[in-house]
C-alpha cells in the first residue's frame, strides 16, 4: 500500500490494533494536549513520548480485538508505543475505562516511493528563534531509519521569525513526499519560499510551532 506509514494514526498499532487502523480520526496536536491533560489527572501516563490517539467510531469493528471490550463508539484510545500500553478514556463521562496492554510490531518505516536506490535528499533550515533545532530535528529523521531518506544539509534562515514549520518540493518532483514529511513533522506543504534553495530535493524551514 502506498499508504503513509508514518501517520499518527497507524505507525505504531501493529496487529493486534488492525481493526482499529481501519477507521480511525486524526487527532489534531491541541486535541491529544487537552486529552492527555484531563487523563494524566485520572491517571500516571507514560513520560517521554506522545500518544497515538484514535476514536472509537464502531465499536462493531473492535468486537474481535478482546482487550477493547470494554471501548464504546466516541471514546478515545490513547496509544502509547514505548510503554506498550493503551488507555481507553470516555470524554463524556470524563472517565478512564481501561488500561490495556498493547502489542506494538516492529514495523519498517518509509516514504513512499523511497528507498536506498531511490534516495530522497532534505535541507534543513532554522527559522526559529530556538538555536540548534535543525540538529534536533536531523536526530529524529535518523532515529526514524527511513530507507533513503538522508539531511544533507542544515542552515539558518534569513530572519527567524517564522510561526509555523514549512516543507517546500525544491524541483517539483517530490510533491507527494513533502506531504508525507509535513506530516512527520508537523508542517505544512508550501510551494514557494523566499530562502535560498539548497542543492536538494526538499527543504524544511523549521518554525516556532516544532516541539
Amino acid at each position: 500500500a502506498n499508504s503513509y506509514r508514518l501517520s499518527k494514526q497507524n505507525r505504531v498499532l501493529g496487529l493486534q490494533l488492525e481493526t482499529l487502523k481501519q477507521d480511525p480520526q486524526s487527532i489534531a496536536k491541541e486535541e491529544i494536549k487537552q486529552l492527555t491533560e484531563k487523563l494524566s489527572k485520572l491517571v500516571v501516563l507514560p513520560e517521554g513520548e506522545e500518544p497515538v490517539v484514535a476514536t472509537v467510531t464502531d465499536k462493531e469493528k473492535l468486537k474481535d480485538q478482546p482487550v477493547f471490550a470494554k471501548a464504546e463508539n466516541g471514546d478515545k484510545i490513547l496509544i502509547y508505543a514505548k510503554a506498550q500500553k493503551a488507555y481507553i478514556y470516555s470524554p463524556t463521562k470524563n472517565v478512564l475505562v481501561d488500561v490495556v496492554p498493547v502489542n506494538i510490531g516492529n514495523q519498517q518505516l518509509t516514504i513512499t516511493g523511497v528507498d536506498e536506490k531511490n534516495p530522497l535528499e532534505i535541507a534543513l533550515v532554522n527559522g526559529s528563534k530556538n538555536n540548534g533545532i535543525t540538529g534536533e530535528l536531523e536526530k529524529r529523521i535518523n532515529e526514524k531509519q527511513i530507507p533513503g531518506v538522508k539531511v544533507v544539509s542544515k542552515a539558518t534562515a534569513k530572519v527567524d521569525s517564522y510561526e509555523k514549520t514549512l516543507v517546500l518540493d525544491i524541483d517539483g518532483k517530490h510533491g507527494s513526499q513533502a506531504k508525507e514529511l509535513a506530516q512527520l513533522v508537523g508542517g505544512v506543504v508550501v510551494t514557494e519560499s523566499t530562502e535560498s534553495f539548497p542543492e536538494a530535493d526538499i527543504m524544511i524551514v523549521i518554525g516556532a510551532d516544532f516541539k
